[in-house]
């Protein structure tokens, strides 16, 4: 799952990642500064609708906003 979000710095993507890895700790978390959306990247989760308001919830809560990027074309 893709999520695309608001941070800006290595501040931003240390509190998002460490919110996110506490939340799902099994899961495979990446988050690109480079790319223009920002994207935070989950493998080892469902990909559905629950997880992802979890997701968003979760990264809400560190102050930062996300929202799912849903995949198309399937």
């Amino acid at each position: 799952m893709k999520f695309k979000t608001n941070a800006k710095c290595g501040g931003c993507k240390t509190t998002i990642m460490n919110a996110v890895q506490s939340k799902f700790p099994n899961a495979e978390w990446s988050l690109d500064l480079d790319s223009a959306d920002k994207v935070l990247e989950v493998h080892g989760i469902p990909e559905d609708a629950d997880h992802a308001a979890q997701v968003e919830k979760t990264i809400e809560e560190t102050g930062f906003k996300g929202s799912w990027l849903r995949e198309t074309g399937y």
